[in-house]
């Protein structure tokens, strides 16, 4: 009987939906035959049911329009006739044809946005290229049934070999069959998702899941009360409702960091206290005893929180001054830059994390607590720009080192997410190459909503792009003609190089007797910081506060930076 009862109401939906079609013009059988359509009082052959029209509009105009969807813009690598790209809006319904456009026939442009869009209900958007080594692409559209919803994946195929070896070796060749690949293989047909095995990765994830979930609630009160104790009250009632909707919350700013770095932590410290800034609302959790006793006796001068998490972190490698980036201490620090965040943004706060390797000019909350009051309050979290260009962090180039992210239901499943994908951060070495792959799929399914603070747009955020690479953004702020919130110095491999480019570029505030690690442990806290930068030069063609003229090139075929 019940059986039945599903069967009818099943004929029913089916009925209905069909009606619904016949009125609206469609057809289940319409996008297996070619459509016509009166073009001039003319009947012409025309495109598939579900290309009802075609326009091109200007790139730059449509972006801003979006606020760049979230996305920072990088250079295009494709120059244009008028130095001006183009997006292509395909309309795939007869009503979302502007009027402008019902009886064309060409591909022609429209300069009004608004005029573009005004019958679209909803927009689905693809970011696409084909990036420099890449082969040729293609694209296919295929339609649903009509009884299937779209979907809002790409599914990737590339001509490889039948018969594929592994990772190591050229797979690609031209004239085999396009077989299923990864989103981000290269070039050659290596899959970037290097997957991990149950035996040892998996399974060591696992335990490490086990002993989060025992003392995850023991963890988040301490958290709690610790930041009751430091004056900081957690959201009220009203404000929780309110949740996702407004940045009421309080802001915490959180840090991690074991004993191999602590002198970086230390120099961050120093910094802002040589700038008179308020470092109270900064939680910095720690791997270590060594690193806890040390950020207390900083607690008493600067007010900042610490928290040793002995359940999840004691196993975590302590470092030292060979850490680079992706080996095994690095990746071990991925797990507790994760959990931070995470215990954080459950109680309530929203949320900026950032990197050890950061100094502040002006405390960033005061930019987020403004930007979050305009249009962008809806962002549920935002990064500062990375600048890398590889496909493996396409579209966003966010920078998983500095972040602003809301306490709210889809950051917090982000997060746990993020937990839960351990596995294949420790196999892959890269935290942020997973997270913008769950950027992406979150956005696409939950309607995360994601911003990148564009580097050209947002300057006020460099970093090691543009230590590296724009020095007339470095120039500015050496002159004193720029004031940033903060630098942070990513893409530099190793804490010894880090050191190093902070000195020659005046930012660096940890007097010498302080710099070793057994005088740090053992340092009387605030007396370690100096009141004027300690500058050093090391290289000509870095970014340097006073002339570096006689030292000698770090890079090959680099030019000096005065």
């Amino acid at each position: 009987m019940v059986d039945q009862i599903i069967i009818d109401a099943e004929v029913k939906r089916r009925v209905e939906e069909e009606k619904i079609i016949k009125i609206s013009g469609g057809s289940g059988g319409g996008a297996r035959r070619q459509h016509t359509k009166l073009y001039n009082g003319q009947r012409q052959q025309q495109h598939p049911s579900y290309i009802q029209g075609m326009t091109r509009v200007s790139k730059q105009e449509f972006m801003s329009t979006f606020d760049n969807f979230g996305l920072a813009t990088l250079e295009s690598t494709t120059p244009t006739n008028d130095d001006e790209e183009e997006v292509l809006l395909i309309y795939n319904h007869a009503k979302s044809v502007p009027p402008i456009l019902q009886h064309s026939s060409k591909l022609t442009r429209l300069n009004n946005i608004t005029e573009a869009i005004q019958n679209c209900d909803s927009l689905n958007i693809q970011f696409t290229h084909t990036p420099i080594g890449f082969h040729p692409q293609c694209h296919l559209w295929i339609p649903a049934s009509t009884n299937n919803l779209p979907s809002f994946h790409i599914d990737r195929y590339m001509r490889l070999l039948l018969q594929q070896q592994n990772n190591h070796h050229k797979l690609f060749d031209h004239n085999s069959p396009l077989k299923h690949v990864g989103a981000i293989s290269t070039p050659a047909g290596v899959d970037r998702f290097d997957l991990p095995k149950f035996h040892p990765v998996i399974s060591a994830h696992w335990k490490a899941l086990l002993q989060f979930f025992e003392h995850a609630d023991e963890v988040m009160t301490d958290v709690q009360s610790l930041l009751k104790e430091n004056g900081i009250q957690p959201p009220t009632p009203t404000e929780l409702r309110h949740i996702n909707q407004t940045y009421t919350n309080e802001t915490i700013t959180v840090m991690t960091v074991n004993q191999g770095q602590i002198d970086l932590l230390v120099n961050f410290f120093c910094a802002a206290k040589s700038r008179n800034l308020d470092l109270h609302r900064v939680l910095v959790f720690v791997t270590d005893e060594e690193s806890k006793k040390l950020v207390e006796d900083f607690s008493e001068d600067l007010g900042v929180m610490v928290y040793y998490d002995k359940w999840n972190f004691d196993s975590i490698p302590k470092g030292g001054d060979n850490v680079k980036y992706g080996d095994e201490t690095f990746t071990s620090m991925m797990f507790a830059k994760i959990l931070c965040v995470l215990y954080v943004n459950m109680i309530g706060y929203d949320t900026l994390y950032q990197d050890v390797d950061i100094v502040y000019y002006r405390n960033p909350l005061e930019f987020f607590d403004e930007y979050g009051s305009g249009g962008s309050q809806n962002y549920d979290i935002i990064f500062q720009h990375d600048g890398s260009s590889q496909p493996r962090y396409a579209p966003y180039s966010s920078n998983s080192g500095f972040f602003y992210a809301r306490s709210n239901k889809k950051v917090q499943y982000l997060f746990t997410a993020l937990l839960y994908h351990g596995d294949l951060i420790r196999k892959i070495r890269s935290h942020q190459q997973v997270l913008t792959q769950l950027l992406l799929e979150h956005s696409s399914m939950f309607g995360l909503k994601v911003k990148v603070l564009d580097r050209h747009e947002y300057n006020q955020f460099p970093g090691g792009y543009h230590f590296n690479y724009d020095h007339s953004t470095m120039h500015q702020i050496i002159k004193g003609d720029l004031e940033p919130y903060i630098f942070h110095m990513f893409w530099t491999d190793g804490k010894a190089t880090k050191v190093k480019y902070l000195k020659q570029f005046g930012e660096w505030y940890v007097n010498d007797v302080c710099s070793r690690e057994e005088s740090l442990s053992s340092a009387a806290s605030i007396d370690c910081c100096s009141e004027k930068p300690l500058i050093e030069c090391y290289y000509k063609d870095k970014p340097s506060v006073i002339p570096c003229n006689d030292s000698p090139f770090h890079d090959k075929n680099g030019k000096s930076f005065w």
